[in-house]
């Protein structure tokens, strides 16, 4: 198994390759999952019609590993799979009720008439 730091990165969705290439026609034959990142190699990660993974910058394009891309392409399936499971976890959770009660107070005791002859003695 590679070094955490030698692994590929991947993040799925368009958000992620729109960063480094722009649409592609249907018949292109490349299909943008996301972006894939190692090291100093980063670009938009495209899905080949021959089943290959390429790193797509721009116009050119670069065949990836194909056995790496795919563990790397699970995990980070996983990943969006428990991110949107927490996200509707959250959605479906009720918001707390935070009740924030006064505290009683005493109001100062008002000197009587007959205690301020007292004091004065």
């Amino acid at each position: 198994m590679a070094k955490t730091s030698q692994r590929w990165v991947v993040r799925l969705g368009e958000l992620h390759w729109r960063r480094y290439t722009h649409a592609r026609n249907a018949d292109d034959g490349l299909e943008l999952l996301g972006s894939v990142e190692k090291g100093a190699q980063v670009g938009a990660l495209g899905l080949g019609a021959d089943g290959r993974y390429y790193q797509v910058n721009g116009d050119y394009l670069s065949p990836l590993s194909n056995s790496q891309l795919r563990s790397a392409v699970r995990r980070a399936q996983v990943a969006v799979a428990a991110e949107e499971k927490r996200a509707r976890y959250a959605v479906n959770r009720a918001t707390p009720v935070v009740v924030v009660k006064k505290r009683r107070t005493l109001a100062p005791a008002e000197p009587m008439a007959g205690d301020g002859a007292r004091q004065a003695a």
